[in-house]
């Protein structure tokens, strides 16, 4: 989809990215692949779907009302996941796959070293999170070369792509889909690509209902530089909405009515509830929270608005630059949902998760704010690295009604409440040297397998500016 070129804007070899994408791959999947997080009521509505379709044949819930936690939804006396079924219904060949070499049936409660959901965890977050690093990757390395895996890694590691590639929600997925989209609109130059782009982001909605916000925004895209493409565009999101109206059809009665509007979070609703609902009055207490509490945007992943400037600067030179215009749009359209939202983290998590859809778009901008503001970028990097991975090793999901942030998962830390890894289940406390000692080699790797920059990557912005 985005192939870097064979030389650099300045005229000089570009070194191969073929054995850096394996390096990168390895990189995700040992950090984040090998957590082991325990069972928990988000994870098992998801899980609990996929298994039904597998195990009952059913999209019902009922066989496994003793493991489901609060989140569920009822609708005629019957017991369905209150989630997008896009996740769930993807997972369905590997859960398959995992039942056949023997993973224990999903009715049994096992809430620690579930190695179902770790195996369903794997491939719907770990591998879709290092597949979304590598895409991220590789759109630097034809907008800005130079800057791939200090761009791509730096958001990934530093920001909540960290802690949910290695937790089972749908956010990473829907993220990976909608950047998938975008690419193939800036890279496809026929209607094909545009229509795949369209059942990717049409996809990405039944994983992240939320996500229908970026697809607006990449619709606008479409309007904007591709016009002749916008038809095929929408075609190709019309099977994600035949399907998700035939999943509300069977399972809810009516092909518009989603899995929230009949949520029994909150207890069991006699009538389906309208969307709005769902959305509260903005208040000052969420936006101050959403920036300036222990899991906000300033003090815990500060390398998301350092993002957001790089591309507001990048505007200040060049206002008709794609990738700074959208993640600027996708910006300001999801730090909305936090604001508009009953709590800003979106129930207990790490931070604001309706936000991670948009985290991928911030990549090319970082990469320009890395060459902009060299030591402000590192330090939020590293501030921010830090705080997901101590969220990512211990428990991400704190509750909503904590302020805090790194200190309580230091404090987790210090105290050895950690997250068990394969290596540790399989080895005892040893294996966590084996495991350190593996990312270590690979990171080590990596870094020598990476060029220093120099004057290419303002070079290619010159370039940029000029196309």
């Amino acid at each position: 989809m985005a192939r870097s070129p064979a030389t650099t804007s300045g005229g000089h070899p570009a070194r191969s990215d073929s054995h850096r994408i394996p390096l990168i791959i390895l990189l995700v999947l040992l950090v984040c692949g090998t957590l082991v997080h325990p069972y928990m009521a988000q994870q098992a509505s998801r899980y609990a779907l996929t298994a039904a379709i597998v195990e009952q044949r059913s999209l019902r819930l009922d066989a496994y009302e003793g493991v489901l936690g609060v989140d569920r939804a009822v609708w005629a006396g019957h017991i369905y996941s209150d989630k997008a079924p896009g996740q769930p219904v993807l997972a369905v060949p590997f859960f398959a796959v995992g039942k056949a070499f023997g993973v224990e049936d999903a009715t049994v409660l096992r809430v620690e070293k579930n190695l179902g959901l770790w195996w369903v965890t794997f491939w719907c977050s770990a591998v879709v999170g290092a597949v979304l690093a590598v895409l991220m990757f590789r759109r630097i390395a034809v907008v800005f070369p130079g800057y791939e895996a200090r761009g791509s890694l730096g958001l990934f590691f530093g920001s909540l792509l960290f802690p949910f590639s290695a937790l089972l929600f749908g956010h990473v997925m829907a993220a990976a889909l909608l950047f998938a989209s975008y690419l193939l609109l800036e890279h496809g130059n026929r209607h094909g690509a545009a229509m795949v782009a369209g059942l990717m982001a049409g996809m990405s909605v039944v994983v992240e209902y939320t996500a229908v916000f970026g697809v607006m925004i990449l619709l606008v895209l479409v309007l904007w530089r591709h016009r002749t493409r916008w038809l095929a565009f929408c075609a190709g999101g019309m099977p994600a909405v035949v399907f998700l109206a035939v999943y509300n059809q069977v399972a809810f009665g009516a092909w518009h009515r989603l899995s929230y509007q009949v949520s029994a979070f909150s207890g069991v609703q006699s009538q389906p509830r309208d969307v709005l609902d769902h959305f509260s009055a903005p208040g000052v207490d969420k936006l101050i929270a959403l920036l300036f509490h222990g899991r906000g945007l300033l003090i815990a992943t500060p390398v998301v608005l350092v993002a957001v400037a790089g591309a507001v600067d990048r505007l200040r030179k060049e206002s008709r630059t794609p990738d700074a215009v959208v993640a600027v749009a996708m910006f300001v359209v999801f730090a909305l949902l936090p604001v508009f939202w009953g709590n800003p983290w979106g129930g207990d998590s790490p931070g604001p998760r309706y936000m991670v859809p948009m985290l991928p778009f911030l990549a090319v901008p970082l990469a320009w704010a890395w060459q902009r503001w060299r030591l402000l970028t590192i330090g939020a990097i590293l501030l921010s690295g830090l705080t997901m991975a101590a969220a990512a090793f211990t428990d991400p999901l704190i509750s909503r009604y904590e302020t805090g942030g790194l200190g309580i998962w230091l404090t987790k830390l210090a105290s050895g409440d950690v997250a068990p890894s394969l290596f540790t289940i399989w080895l005892g406390p040893p294996g966590w040297a084996i495991h350190l000692l593996i990312v270590a080699v690979t990171v080590l790797a990596l870094a020598r397998a990476t060029p220093s920059t120099g004057a290419s990557g303002t070079q290619a912005l010159r370039v940029q500016g000029r196309q």
